[in-house]
């Protein structure tokens, strides 16, 4: 085989770059500390460097959310915390005003700390973050979770349906607060005052408590009953029934079904419908039929929509007496002592109510003090997977720099010592 001496050198030239180049790959995998610097180097391990550098990235952002929800977490225990000691000041003023030796001028004294009580509680309610969230309103965070009625003084959740949760891991998820009609209204009550589903809101609770020391005591609440079922028919003659529809707080709608037969929901709803209509009310109240049910609707929306049923079957309260709706007799000392009694009982089912959220909340920041060990973990063995795979063992490199640089010598040598080689050397 001839070989010439232009391609002895360029055999010797590429010998020597190649040298050089891997030489060169060596020095910086030195000056960098990884092996894979680009995805040329090691395809495979390249990739799963991303996915390590992708795996880690996301669990630190579940630690962000864990320490954004511990904080938000934090404001509620606080506000949680402050609620209840807000009760347990109004329980004591209930106690205090059931006190007979009290007269009307030591009752209204107590009645202004209640009020302020109010304000405070409603200031709690809507308490914000660092943010601007309100974190008693769930997934409505940027609207107040309650806003008073101007003329019913009665407060009104305005918040969202659901609660807001964050990720803290691949499969978990926590709330990051409670919505405020959990917490502030579905507090269940044996009082007469309760709604259909026994709940009454703290609000309520105190606003009662307030209007009682001023002598104002709340109205009976009315029920439409029947015989057996509704749908069996309804029979109104043997006992007065009335009862007033109120509305949006000014509009009082008066109901007279004293002496009247219905064959069934429908057409006593037909019948409220068309007393409505007959005093100007049906713009602002209306009935409906829901399965054995009647169901009143504030055709008005937003916070001054509301709906109260009032009994007038009998009258309530006079100075000298009142009557209730199940016809019992007594003073209107009576009266507040009964109104006490059931705020008292009320006031306790509501600090239950807030305990049972504190609660709630410390489960969950446990949780999130569980699971941020645990992303820790997870992050640590992650970055030792990816030290393995991505960074430089030191001592094989430079063993290898070392070996690559005396073969570089040994080349650029013996390119040398062939470039040197010629027969006219001898002539």
């Amino acid at each position: 085989m001839r070989i010439s001496t232009a391609w002895a050198q360029q055999l010797s030239v590429t010998a020597m770059s190649n040298q050089q180049s891997k030489l060169a790959n060596l020095q910086q995998q030195l000056s960098t500390g990884v092996k894979v610097s680009v995805p040329a180097d090691d395809p495979g391990a390249a990739a799963r460097i991303l996915d390590l550098d992708k795996t880690i990235d996301k669990t630190k952002q579940y630690q962000n959310n864990i320490a954004t929800t511990r904080g938000r977490l934090n404001i509620e225990e606080s506000a949680l915390a402050t609620s209840g000691g807000i009760l347990d000041r109004a329980r004591d003023l209930t106690i205090q005003a059931m006190n007979d030796t009290l007269n009307s001028n030591d009752r209204l004294g107590i009645k202004t700390e209640v009020d302020q009580l109010i304000q405070q509680l409603a200031g709690v309610a809507n308490t914000q973050n660092a943010n601007g969230e309100f974190i008693f309103s769930g997934d409505l965070s940027n609207v107040p979770a309650f806003t008073k009625n101007a003329t019913t003084g009665n407060y009104v959740y305005q918040g969202g349906p659901e609660q807001r949760a964050l990720q803290i891991g691949p499969t978990r998820q926590v709330a990051d607060g409670d919505l405020g009609v959990n917490v502030f209204e579905n507090v269940k009550s044996s009082s007469p005052a309760a709604d259909e589903n026994g709940n009454r809101s703290i609000f309520n609770i105190l606003k009662a408590l307030s209007d009682g020391l001023s002598s104002t005591f709340n109205a009976t609440p009315a029920e439409i009953t029947g015989d057996r079922f509704l749908r069996y028919g309804l029979d109104y003659t043997a006992a007065t029934t009335k009862f007033d529809l109120v509305a949006n707080g000014p509009v009082t709608a008066p109901i007279d079904l004293t002496g009247k037969t219905f064959a069934g929901v429908d057409s006593l709803v037909t019948e409220i419908n068309t007393q409505l209509g007959a005093g100007g009310f049906s713009g602002a109240i209306q009935a409906r039929s829901n399965g054995n049910r009647v169901e009143f609707v504030s055709v008005a929306t937003g916070a001054a929509s509301s709906i109260q049923i009032n009994n007038t079957s009998g009258t309530f309260l006079t100075d000298a007496g009142f009557t209730n709706g199940q016809n019992k007799t007594g003073t209107a000392a009576q009266a507040l002592q009964g109104q006490l009694t059931d705020v008292l009982s009320d006031l306790d089912a509501a600090k239950n109510s807030v305990l049972e959220a504190r609660t709630s909340v410390g489960g969950r920041l446990n949780a999130l003090s569980d699971q941020e060990t645990q992303n820790e973990k997870f992050i640590l063995d992650t970055k030792t997977t990816l030290s393995q795979t991505q960074d430089l063992d030191y001592a094989d490199a430079y063993s290898k720099f070392q070996m690559q640089t005396t073969a570089l010598q040994a080349a650029q040598q013996a390119f040398s010592k062939v470039k040197g080689l010629s027969l006219f050397n001898y002539l």
